[in-house]
């Protein structure tokens, strides 16, 4: 079964997950669970499910995990697929840090991007009131439209056939959202905090998923290292003798992730 054609933010907070630190052990994502939506095959990420957790996590600084990277575009349409992925997950990082100018360029680049991947005209709409919503702080407006930029460019990449490219902006999405998602846990660590990240399973799938596309689609350098990365993150996100992901590896994935987002950025 292929799980990861439309990851959307972290896929540790996808699907059917509910988490409360002040509740207990948050749940992760349970692939054989009958209340999860598929489309072909494709774990649907759940957009007030994901914030829901997230606003769970209690009071982060969220300001402090807002990226500004400087997007420079060339003709690898897989890379700038890899960079859409990112920038959307950075959007609802700013959603979450409140952050109006972050928002604003986000809705911008999200535009320029979707114009290097050929689809801007289904995007413009949305770009536009991502820009339009921030500055109103209306965050809930900036979230459903950041879920629709989404969803349109997968759809429109899918009519293309460019299913590949489809792969590669869900994983630049989950790499976003897993980079953000540990260097918070990193800050403020917790075993139970820590249980939202494991998921072996899912990044075996990413990873498999990943090696499948064709040496084409994954040309350059920064490809060779998410392969690595992923191999990495797999043995790092299971849970030792007690259960849990230990403090270390916590800082080692919240360092992994840092390290190959900055890479896609520079590469």
């Amino acid at each position: 079964m292929v799980m990861n054609k439309t990851l959307l933010f972290s896929i540790c907070l996808v699907g059917t997950v509910h988490i409360s630190l002040s509740q207990g052990t948050p749940e992760k994502i349970d692939l054989k669970d009958p209340n999860i939506q598929f489309v072909d095959g494709s774990v649907i990420p759940i957009p007030l499910e994901i914030f829901t957790s997230l606003d769970k996590l209690g009071s982060q600084d969220w300001a402090k995990q807002v990226a500004s990277y400087e997007i420079t575009l060339d003709t690898n349409r897989s890379r700038t697929a890899m960079l859409f992925g990112l920038t959307i997950s950075e959007g609802f990082i700013a959603v979450q840090a409140e952050d109006k100018e972050a928002v604003r360029r986000i809705g911008r680049e999200v535009l320029r991007l979707s114009t290097s991947l050929g689809v801007a005209g289904s995007v413009e709409s949305h770009a536009n009131s991502i820009v339009h919503a921030a500055g109103k702080s209306q965050w809930s407006v900036v979230r459903t439209e950041l879920d629709k930029t989404r969803q349109t460019v997968l759809n429109k990449m899918a009519e293309l056939r460019d299913d590949e490219l489809v792969d590669l902006v869900s994983l630049g999405g989950w790499l976003g959202g897993t980079r953000a998602l540990a260097s918070v846990l990193k800050e403020n660590y917790s075993v139970e905090g820590s249980d939202l990240l494991n998921q072996p399973d899912l990044v075996k799938q990413l990873k498999d998923d990943f090696n499948a596309i064709s040496e084409r689609a994954r040309r350059g350098e920064v490809f060779a290292r998410i392969s690595k990365t992923l191999e990495h993150l797999e043995s790092l996100m299971r849970t030792d003798a007690n259960g849990a992901i230990s403090e270390g590896k916590v800082i080692e994935i919240a360092l992994s992730t840092k390290q190959l987002v900055e890479a896609i950025y520079e590469s």
